[in-house]
């Protein structure tokens, strides 16, 4: 069989669902894919000029997998717009996506991020089985006229496609009011790919969060974390979308974004994995996967109680508060405690990616 993937990042970033999604299928179905990468779907704004830039990981380009790379104006939340990138840009990725679909009868064709060019491409293969995979509340990443944009392709798209699948309960709730037909489908951990866990006493006393810093994050709440363990370090690792708002304590440590392999390194010499999200619309949808991460390294996890977060209140390994000072006590019981191997390893069993992703087999191989 084949696949046709509207991906939500670049083939060449580090991995990710939809990384782990095409990996999965082809391993699964034995499916070729047709990796179809993002381009911008909002208006762009003077805060892009200081965004930090950020390394594209060294993916190799498997022979299973080929690339297509759109060209676009970045106008999508325009009518005019996008009538401008299909009449200058798109046909030639619509004649891949047709010429691919033509090579073999059972080709699916999978929507991970909502954009006039997926939604293009579904109503030129008329016929095509398509899903959507929602891992975000990708509206959400928008304001104004993008955003509305976004609302209204996603809608059309979803109503379009034979079945959904998403990442959160939220998600999952917001698409069955558009398609009866949508699987719940967590994040998960590639288990092969992760170094052994930490399952003894930590040597290192620092709390750590490693991934992205972004209008999600929760400085205060880190701060607040920090003032109530001065004894503590408090170590910060990825690019910074943004800044603190005053001053920080002196025990954290901000540091820039790690290669995979070193960031799940450094990870597992953290005394607890923090997951300090704000609640917004956003994050409502979020399943984090360093949650994953963390468990599977054996680590404690404190968190804000966020998102696919807050259905982990009773994770024993899990204290969830929006005011960590206050939960002195707990926390510190949480950091006497330890995995068990057998624990770590029946966790990263049950949450690899290849678990998750087994209810959609029948999505793909169903004719």
């Amino acid at each position: 069989m084949q696949l046709i993937y509207f991906s939500a990042v670049p083939w060449a970033s580090f991995r990710q669902r939809p990384h782990e999604f095409a990996q999965w299928a082809h391993e699964r179905v034995g499916a070729k894919v047709l990796w179809v990468e993002p381009y911008p779907v909002r208006l762009p704004v003077l805060a892009d000029l200081s965004r930090p830039a950020v390394t594209s990981a060294q993916m190799p380009t498997p022979a299973w997998l080929q690339l297509v790379a759109p060209r676009a104006l970045p106008v999508e939340p325009l009518a005019a717009g996008r009538w401008l990138n299909r009449a200058l840009f798109w046909q030639p990725v619509v004649d891949s996506v047709r010429e691919f679909a033509q090579r073999d009868a059972h080709t699916v064709l999978v929507v991970g991020k909502p954009s006039d060019l997926a939604l293009h491409a579904m109503n030129a293969l008329q016929g095509a089985k398509c899903f959507y995979d929602a891992m975000d509340e990708f509206p959400a990443f928008h304001h104004g006229a993008a955003r509305r944009t976004s609302e209204e392709i996603e809608s059309a798209i979803v109503q379009q496609c034979s079945a959904c699948s998403t990442s959160s309960t939220y998600l999952a709730t917001k698409l069955r009011g558009r398609n009866p037909n949508v699987l719940l489908v967590p994040n998960g951990l590639a288990s092969d790919r992760m170094p052994a866990a930490q399952t003894d006493a930590s040597a290192d006393a620092a709390f750590g969060y490693v991934g992205t810093i972004g209008p999600w994050f929760d400085w205060a709440w880190v701060a607040q974390l920090a003032s109530a363990w001065p004894e503590r370090r408090i170590e910060i690792h990825g690019p910074l979308y943004r800044k603190p708002p005053a001053a920080l304590p002196a025990n954290i440590n901000l540091h820039p974004a790690l290669p995979h392999d070193k960031a799940m390194e450094k990870m597992t010499r953290f005394a607890a994995g923090l997951i300090p999200f704000l609640r917004t619309q956003l994050t409502e949808s979020v399943d984090p996967v360093k949650y994953y991460e963390y468990r599977a390294l054996g680590l404690p996890v404190i968190s804000t109680p966020f998102g696919e977060m807050r259905t982990r209140d009773r994770d024993p390994r899990v204290v969830l508060t929006d005011k960590p000072a206050v939960e002195r006590a707990r926390i510190e019981q949480l950091l006497d405690t330890h995995d068990a191997a057998e624990s770590v390893t029946a966790f990263r069993a049950a949450n690899d990616w290849s678990v998750r992703f087994e209810p959609m087999a029948a999505l793909l191989t169903d004719t």
